[in-house]
């Protein structure tokens, strides 16, 4: 039973990639350097939309995100509260059920 999961699951995606990946086995007029040259422009665009969300998204965060100081405060700390009492109040605090 094993098998049968291992071979559908991984033996054969990974035989599908392999063989439609490869130029000589889906079509063997297209040489393998004209192959090469897609793969690459289609990683170049790739890479250049990277670049351009990660542009635009730092140019936003920049100019239309507000800065929001945070002030700590010992009562807003997360740490583990040392009796029943303290834990109770805490969680009346933060969810506000006064």
């Amino acid at each position: 039973m094993k098998n049968k999961y291992i071979f559908q699951k991984f033996i054969i995606p990974v035989a599908v990639i392999i063989f439609t990946a490869l130029p000589g086995f889906c079509s063997p007029s297209v040489p393998i350097k004209q192959t090469a040259i897609k793969f690459l422009l289609a990683m170049g665009g790739v890479a250049l939309s990277s670049f351009i969300i990660f542009a635009g998204l730092s140019l936003y965060n920049t100019f239309f995100v507000e800065r929001k100081a945070i002030k700590f405060n010992k009562e807003d700390s997360l740490s583990t509260p040392e009796t029943v009492d303290d834990a109770v109040n805490f969680f009346i605090r933060k969810n506000k059920l006064r």
